[in-house]
């Protein structure tokens, strides 16, 4: 046999039954599919049939069999397009004629395990895995024809069709071979023969099928299926869009969910959870939304069935399929907590713990966090976890692909993102209308160059973003600034988060630190500002306008909403907890809700306060407020001097750093004032104990500037707001913020991490505490993502001799978290250095410097702000 798949030289049959011999098969893969508990001879037969007679010819270029593909005669071709199948396959594409009839299919997938076992999955003789057993009741007719040998056979497939269309039946000859690059190609090919004549009624179809097996590692295999047929005779477009053509794309679908199902506990690895709660939700996608539980309680208990590590966690705990179904359910309800032990858990127990699960999804951004909150409301889901490790990331996976199908779920917050962001953008349209309209000009501009600041932030991002970019860079580019032009951009970054998707190879940080920078510049460079000139336009307007107020009210909302989240997302991430646990978790694990309502009130009274207060300084005397905002911060930056602080996290050379860090600290400053962010609080930012000053220094601020507007401010008492407004106005604002900020320090704040409110750890003292408190390696090597200007003076020689202890250890273990790249050259060992090679990458311009730090940094800053 050939690579194309017909005739030709035949494979070396040793090599063969060397596949099918393959003791891990034998002892775990082979012996679990006759255990009656995993599948009954016809469902078997079914699996096999679904995998070996569906029609699927793979195609390879490296195969040569590309050509004769493309030659195929397709007429009135469709376009290319994705089969909808499942995100576990990684390319699932089709070409159907307009008649339905003929197909060119294309799938690919990874299945977790070696490729000898994958192909004896495929073309094992002593378990007849291509000996279909026909049943009275199958719609299907399968039976080999003839066996040549043991790597080629002859068998016939029939279909039976719902009426008017005619059954159909296809006769195949199918061969293994093993190519010179370790690839098997597994062929099948429309033949004829003596003993499968054409049968009267039925319509023969003609099809080529290539499956091609490549091995990634020992362990892990590549798996392509492509497949050019022809049904032959009537049928309807909708059945080969709907039915034949996305059948004919899951054959590596089907291997992945074999080798899933029969892999033991001991083998189960975080992959394969993920894995697993991906097929759960894809396996139950047709009865999960059903009213009637039954028909999702049969479809689980069969998927509970066949799953080794399900079946095995079920014999121990019988309440866990009660609890799955319920979490499939996935209704919305009064949450019912139980603290009860993992041994005292009960039924009940468990059928409370399932229904709390979408309301975790409700009230958090991503599915990692939402999985966390659930565990931590029920400690028996913690132990759960402690005796078997792949809880956690089977119902990760799962909520993920919940949230990417629910109405509330990541369509929703991309769309919530976009909505808010753009009726802000649309009010500030409104008010530079309003301003033109009125002649002030001034603000007008000013507000156009607010929101052309952040505009350009962000468009500073996704070049940033873009440059490191593996492939599809420039594409990538284009896309990413058309959502920026579009004011679209935050609902992006929104859905990117919320769905889970990784950081693109080359990308410069992580999607959740570039949607918190995104943030960070919306609230700076066009919120805050834009907040502060429509209040002074409607201080110096002769008659308040109903719509400036409900500019001036969206905004205050969209600032505190946004500054909240900025906070909520990344406290709650678990990715932050595990890399900063001395300053990320003073959300609690209950009442999450309750908590963001309280906060994002907490921020609203900032805000508004303190917009309003620096909109009454520049109606009396602008003078006054520009000397008041710049002595502010410059009393901020004398402090950071003074504490040896005033460098900032980002890891960049000294010259670059420079001129970056009293920008961010300025930044950082501005967004604190006015909406008391409590992300800023950490070291790396104001610290605790100066983000506590500020913060009633913002408060005492508001009374200041009305006193100086009522004493000073042009005109008479009648062109002003009278005092007793004011007074009442800003002494039951800074009621509001003092009772909220109260209630969230004694009534939600985690007591564990109170102090961080006032603590006086120096960002120079918190990058020094990576390397010295450290629970293992992985945390230590966090301080090669910061600025060497915070800790080289101090603890280089420490550090580097602690690279040299380890270096050679690391090169060859090579875990997740080592990254040469982002070690300096002179804490690398000179004999490591040589083999790394001296052509390192090095940073040279300024704009190549920042992204370079930026993509540095990225994993660190999502640990640690």
């Amino acid at each position: 046999m050939t690579s194309e798949g017909g005739g030709g030289e035949e494979t070396n049959l040793d090599w063969v039954e060397t596949a099918l011999q393959d003791d891990e098969l034998r002892a775990r893969f082979i012996a679990a599919v006759s255990d009656p508990q995993l599948y009954t001879d016809a469902e078997l037969a079914q699996l096999q049939a679904g995998l070996l007679m569906e029609s699927e010819v793979n195609q390879s270029r490296q195969t040569g069999v590309s050509g004769s593909l493309s030659s195929s005669n397709l007429k009135a071709k469709a376009a290319l397009k994705t089969i909808k199948t499942s995100s576990l396959l990684d390319n699932a594409v089709a070409i159907i004629s307009k008649d339905g009839r003929e197909n060119i299919v294309q799938a690919s997938g990874t299945i977790r395990a070696s490729l000898m076992s994958v192909v004896a999955y495929l073309f094992c003789q002593e378990q007849r895995h291509f000996q279909i057993l026909m049943e009275e009741e199958s719609s299907n007719v399968h039976r080999v024809v003839q066996r040549e040998n043991d790597h080629s056979l002859v068998f016939h497939w029939g279909i039976m069709c719902p009426s008017p269309m005619h059954n159909r039946d296809g006769l195949y000859r199918c061969i293994i071979q093993k190519l010179e690059d370790g690839v098997c190609v597994i062929s099948a090919e429309s033949t004829e023969h003596d003993q499968a004549p054409p049968q009267k009624g039925m319509v023969r179809f003609y099809a080529k099928r290539l499956m091609r097996l490549s091995p990634i590692s020992p362990t892990v295999t590549r798996f392509t299926a492509t497949s050019v047929f022809d049904l032959g005779g009537s049928i309807p477009r909708f059945v080969s869009d709907s039915f034949t053509t996305p059948v004919a794309a899951r054959a590596p679908l089907l291997a992945l969910r074999y080798f899933n199902q029969v892999k033991p506990a001991e083998a189960f690895e975080a992959a394969d959870a993920k894995e697993l709660g991906q097929l759960l939700v894809l396996d139950t996608d047709g009865v999960r939304g059903k009213r009637d539980p039954d028909p999702l309680e049969a479809k689980l208990r069969t998927f509970v069935d066949r799953s080794e590590v399900l079946r095995g966690a079920r014999g121990t705990f019988p309440w866990i399929e009660v609890m799955l179904k319920e979490v499939l359910r996935n209704r919305l309800r009064v949450p019912k907590g139980s603290m009860k032990a993992l041994e005292e858990f009960t039924e009940e127990d468990a059928r409370k713990a399932g229904r709390g699960f979408a309301n975790a999804l409700v009230a958090n951004a991503t599915a990692e966090a939402a999985v966390d909150e659930w565990m931590k409301t029920y400690p028996a889901l913690g132990e759960l976890e402690q005796r078997y490790p792949f809880v956690r990331p089977v119902m990760n996976a799962v909520a993920g692909a919940i949230l990417a199908q629910v109405a509330w779920g990541v369509k929703f917050r991309a769309w919530l993102g976009a909505g808010v962001s753009a009726a802000d953008g649309l009010s500030d349209a409104y008010m530079v209308k309003t301003f033109y309209d009125m002649g002030d000009t001034a603000n007008a501009k000013g507000l156009l160059a607010m929101v052309g600041a952040n505009l350009a932030w962000q468009t500073l991002i996704v070049y940033v973003q873009s440059q490191g970019l593996k492939k599809n860079r420039w594409k990538t580019m284009l896309f990413e600034m058309l959502t920026v032009v579009s004011f679209v951009k935050p609902g992006v970054d929104a859905y990117r988060v919320a769905s889970g998707v990784e950081q693109l190879p080359g990308a410069a940080v992580g999607p959740l630190m570039e949607m918190i920078l995104t943030k960070a510049g919306e609230l700076f460079f066009e919120a805050i500002p834009g907040l502060f000139l429509q209040l002074v336009a409607l201080l110096n307007a002769e008659q308040a306008s109903n719509v400036a107020i409900g500019s001036i009210v969206m905004s205050t909302a969209s600032t505190a909403l946004t500054a909240t989240t900025i906070f909520w997302d990344w406290d709650t991430d678990p990715g932050s907890r595990k890399g900063s646990p001395d300053w990320a978790g003073i959300m609690p694990d209950l009442n999450r809700g309750s908590a963001f309502a309280v906060i994002f009130l907490m921020s609203a009274f900032q805000v508004i306060a303190k917009a309003a207060a620096v909109a009454l300084l520049a109606v009396t005397h602008k003078s006054w407020l520009l000397g008041y905002i710049v002595s502010d911060h410059a009393v901020h930056l004398v402090y950071r001097v003074a504490r040896n602080d005033a460098v900032v996290y980002v890891p960049a050379p000294p010259a670059v750093s420079c001129v970056v860090a009293p920008l961010i600290r300025v930044v950082a400053k501005a967004i604190s004032d006015f909406t008391g962010c409590l992300v800023l609080r950490l070291p790396l930012h104001l610290g605790g104990s100066y983000f506590l000053f500020n913060l009633a220094m913002s408060q005492a601020s508001v009374f200041a500037c009305v006193y100086l507007y009522l004493e000073y401010a042009p005109g008479d008492g009648a062109d002003k707001i009278a005092a007793g407004t004011l007074w009442a106005g800003a002494g039951g604002l800074a009621a509001g913020w003092l009772t909220t900020f109260t209630y969230f320090v004694f009534r939600i704040a985690v007591p564990k991490y109170r102090h961080t409110l006032w603590s006086r750890t120096s960002g120079r003292q918190c990058v020094h505490d990576y390397f010295h408190k450290g629970k293992d390696e992985e945390a230590k090597f966090e301080i090669f993502r910061c600025n060497l200007l915070l800790w080289e003076s101090d603890i280089g020689e420490e550090v580097k001799a602690w690279t040299a202890e380890n270096w050679a250890r690391w090169s060859e273990e090579k875990p997740a978290w080592f990254k040469p790249e982002t070690v300096p050259d002179r804490f690398i060992p000179v004999g490591e250095l040589q083999q790394l090679g001296y052509n390192r990458k090095r940073r040279g311009s300024a704009a190549e410097s920042l992204r370079e730090s930026f993509r540095e940094v990225g994993s660190a800053r999502e640990g640690e702000e």
